[in-house]
């Protein structure tokens, strides 16, 4: 077992930085302190590129897992419900900084099509939304986050993306649907907000 004196003195190993010169990807996956340091490398590159955003490990994370699972040809972004809370965060962040209105939108479908018709509803409701717009999948849920989304314009789209549910599975498989509408002087700060979509997400 590694001891925490033997993983510091590692930090600056010789054979450490050859291992990340050689690109030895094997050994950096099965290495969790070579694996940070070459983690930690890539996000100084990333602030380098991108000097006006304050880049950690979870950033480089999500941007990997979009990444390789490849764009949709709509350009809309599905997302694991993981990465949810995080991107609200962002959203709420923006909209109490700017001043700009934001929607969440939150699909909770019936038990029994959880596994069957998830693929299927994501593609349906996916139809009528904006290459801004972002969808995450957990569970039994599909939430939109939809920036720069007005309140007038949330229940119309909320009925179209029911309908085009639907239609695509032949029967009405949404047993809920919560909307949140921002800015809201009922919910105010940015830990009402993720307050909010925690209970959506029970």
């Amino acid at each position: 077992m590694t001891t925490v004196t033997e993983a510091a003195k590692r930090l600056v190993g010789g054979d450490d930085e050859e291992a990340i010169r050689n690109g030895d990807v094997e050994r950096m996956c099965a290495d969790p302190v070579l694996a940070q340091r070459f983690a930690r490398r890539l996000v100084a590159a990333a602030r380098e590129i991108s000097p006006g955003r304050e880049w950690g490990l979870e950033d480089l994370r999500d941007v990997f897992d979009v990444a390789c699972r490849g764009p949709r040809d709509d350009g809309v972004r599905i997302l694991e419900g993981r990465f949810f809370r995080k991107r609200l965060r962002e959203q709420a962040a923006l909209s109490e900084r700017y001043g700009d209105p934001f929607a969440v939108v939150v699909f909770r479908l019936r038990a029994e099509h959880e596994a069957a018709y998830l693929e299927s509803a994501i593609d349906a409701a996916v139809e009528r939304l904006r290459r801004t717009d972002m969808v995450f999948v957990y569970r039994r849920r599909i939430a939109l986050v939809l920036p720069r989304m007005r309140r007038e314009a949330v229940d119309p789209l909320v009925a179209r993306v029911r309908a085009l549910l639907k239609g695509a599975l032949g029967e009405d498989v949404v047993e809920d649907v919560a909307t949140l509408c921002m800015p809201d002087p009922a919910v105010g700060e940015v830990t009402a907000v993720l307050d909010w979509a925690e209970d959506q997400l029970r």
